[in-house]
């Protein structure tokens, strides 16, 4: 999707459903990265970064986003679809995880826009990386459940002992070993599971960096617009004031 252009005097881009932390705000090249879409995309109030295929809308960041989907395939002259959806969203609709009949998903999400698959076993693995930085058990049993939930029923063999591997660490942590020990137990003997979490554990704190970077931006834009008015403000005073000493 293309960003819109505000009516600010800086040329700020803003997003179409008006999320100050949407994606296409903080890629390095957000206007050709993605294709344009002149369908869902042209609704008012929708943006294809942001905002889910299928509900409507704004995806939540929380977590590093472990709770949507974005579709990545490459769909026209080396651009990619885009959009993105809630997971939750797609298992009700039978568009992710593994489904039979003409669909036919074996832990995978099917783009309502592309009709793409996207793999989702890579999705679950990160899954167990975002638990690591999550203090709300809460919280981590209900990322666990999803990517259970994504994986279940898989005749995969990656699907299912990754299922495997995520129900143990559900039943280590409800006897209370924390979710580090846990992954480290159950990754004894094998070397999958802590390289991806590493890898995800670092991807997350580059996109802390990215975001923090777009604040910094912002407060400058900020400050830039009200020194701005401040000299229209001062210049109009002081061409009132020599009016008024024609008069």
């Amino acid at each position: 999707m293309q960003p819109l252009l505000s009516d600010s005097p800086f040329g700020v881009i803003t997003c179409k459903a008006g999320n100050r932390i949407c994606s296409s705000l903080t890629a390095e090249n957000p206007l050709t990265s993605t294709r344009f879409c002149d369908l869902c995309c042209s609704e008012h109030g929708f943006c294809g970064d942001c905002c889910c295929i299928l509900c409507g809308k704004l995806i939540v960041l929380d977590y590093d986003g472990y709770s949507y989907i974005r579709c990545e395939a490459t769909v026209v002259d080396g651009h990619i679809c885009g959009h993105v959806s809630h997971l939750e969203c797609a298992l009700r609709s039978y568009m992710a995880g593994t489904v039979k009949g003409s669909i036919n998903l074996n832990a995978e999400y099917l783009c309502r826009y592309c009709d793409s698959r996207t793999d989702l076993v890579p999705h679950a693995l990160k899954l167990l990386s975002i638990c690591t930085s999550v203090a709300s058990y809460a919280d981590i049993k209900k990322i666990l459940n999803l990517g259970i939930r994504i994986l279940c029923h898989s005749q995969k063999s990656s699907a299912k002992e990754l299922l495997d591997r995520i129900k143990s660490i559900n039943a280590k942590l409800v006897k209370g070993v924390g979710i580090q020990d846990a992954l480290k137990r159950e990754n004894c003997g094998n070397s999958t599971v802590l390289p991806v979490v590493h890898k995800y554990q670092k991807r997350l704190v580059q996109t802390k960096l990215q975001y923090d970077k777009k604040i910094k931006l912002e407060c400058l834009g900020k400050s830039m617009k009200e020194e701005l008015c401040c000299m229209i403000c001062i210049t109009t005073l002081v061409c009132e004031t020599k009016e008024d000493g024609v008069g």
